[in-house]
């Protein structure tokens, strides 16, 4: 199973696929214009195509462009992509130039993600010479030195290569770093988008970076729907000017996505599980056995802030208080909501705010773990990374502050659970058999 690359709190790789817009335009107008639309169709991400831009022959102005695409998208992860004429792009570029362009975009920290074209890189080479060359090693490494993700890719608009072939490629990209690795195709009928199916689910379970596929054209826009089944992490759609045959419109792909993602997992895990509780009373050993048992992943809400924000939990509330940490959780428990069914290990204050309670119990069941104050200090003693208890580290400072959010934690929970003197896969066991009676 590959591991989500996150990227401005967009969760690659885990849950139903991401959709990506495109932005073509030809002016910086246009392309702003574009930017702007994005605001009101449902994107995860955007991709700038900036070979359709009329001024990408110099890169002060795609940089001037990126700039102003900047400013306009926010916190939405942006995708750099100059597509080739020889992938199916709108100009043509020699190896040279492409490569200064985009370490330019790499450079500039403006672009989240930048796109490299497999056979752009290696000129047309074969794949075993390359990579005994380092070629496409070597150019990962200069264009992530300015702090972006790499998505490597390969492009066929004329046929589909063989599974062995597809396979192969998917093999050298990983080969290369690249963090994502996308390989797009024109089918000539059903049987090819089945090869490219049956690559990307083997390659999902070969290789451990998130995969994008898909089978371009009408025939193929079932690829384009059921990556979560197949294991293809991005979905392209369209909000106006498609830039690939076989884009569909951005509102019905989530649609659809979304009644897939609801639909692929069994009556036990049709929803999340969120373990709520004071500090210390077992979530995240019991967020990992209960997990294992429902055969889904496991979500640490603590952990994964820490991973977007790149700060210690502690560090959040001495810098910008409680208040902006609390917003953080809530923003998180919203894309939580859109991904697939888990066991998700809450931090002790997360249900202080009914919005939070509100949002996790559209979307899965609230089990509250609960345990002595003395059992919480014995397992949380000499642990200085829980702001919250900081002078409080005794029985009675820990009774105190489980006395002030005890009414809270009764009232989200939907079933409560001791955990004293509890193995982990106990607790999960009493669990499962309490939620198949809910």
């Amino acid at each position: 199973m590959a591991k989500p690359i996150i990227i401005r709190g967009v969760a690659i790789g885990q849950g139903r696929p991401k959709i990506c817009i495109p932005i073509v335009g030809k002016t910086q107008r246009e392309i702003f214009d574009k930017a702007d639309e994005l605001q009101t169709v449902p994107a995860d991400l955007a991709e700038w195509r900036a070979d359709w831009y009329q001024g990408a022959d110099s890169i002060e102005n795609v940089l001037d462009t990126l700039r102003g695409l900047r400013k306009r998208l926010g916190e939405k992860p942006l995708l750099f992509t100059f597509r080739t004429k020889m992938e199916g792009g709108e100009r043509r570029l020699d190896r040279d130039r492409y490569l200064r362009l985009n370490e330019a975009a790499a450079e500039s920290g403006l672009a989240d993600l930048v796109d490299l074209e497999l056979f752009t890189i290696l000129e047309g080479g074969k794949l075993s010479a390359a990579m005994e060359a380092g070629d496409l090693a070597g150019a990962v490494s200069r264009i992530r030195s300015g702090g972006v993700r790499i998505v490597m890719s390969s492009h066929d608009f004329i046929n589909t290569p063989p599974k062995e072939e597809l396979l192969r490629r998917f093999e050298v990209m990983d080969q290369s770093g690249a963090d994502i690795l996308k390989i797009a195709v024109m089918p000539k009928n059903p049987a090819d988008v089945l090869t490219l199916l049956s690559a990307t689910e083997e390659a999902s379970r070969k290789w451990d970076r998130p995969l994008i596929s898909m089978a371009m054209g009408g025939i193929g826009v079932i690829s384009r729907l059921s990556g979560e089944t197949f294991g293809s992490a991005v979905t392209f759609a369209s909000a106006g000017t498609a830039s690939a045959p076989g884009q569909m419109d951005a509102a019905a792909v989530e649609q659809i996505l979304n009644a897939v993602h609801r639909g692929m997992y069994p009556e036990n895990m049709k929803s999340h599980i969120f373990l709520i509780g004071f500090m210390g009373t077992g979530k995240s050993t019991v967020t990992s056995a209960l997990s294992a048992r429902c055969g889904c992943s496991g979500l640490e809400m603590d952990q994964r802030i820490e991973e977007e924000t790149g700060m210690k939990i502690r560090d959040i509330f001495s810098r910008f208080g409680e208040e902006y940490f609390r917003n953080l959780e809530t923003e998180l428990l919203k894309r939580i909501r859109l991904e697939a069914p888990a066991v998700v290990s809450c931090g002790g204050g997360a249900v202080l705010r009914q919005e939070n309670v509100e949002i996790m119990k559209s979307c899965g069941r609230i089990v509250l773990l609960t345990a002595e104050p003395e059992t919480v200090l014995e397992r949380v003693r000499g642990d200085d990374t829980r702001p919250k208890l900081k002078g409080r580290m005794s029985v009675s400072g820990i009774r105190e502050l489980m006395d002030e959010r005890r009414q809270a934690y009764s009232l989200a929970a939907d079933l409560s659970v001791a955990t004293d003197g509890k193995a982990p896969n106990e607790i999960a066991e009493e669990i499962l058999r309490f939620l198949q009676e809910l």
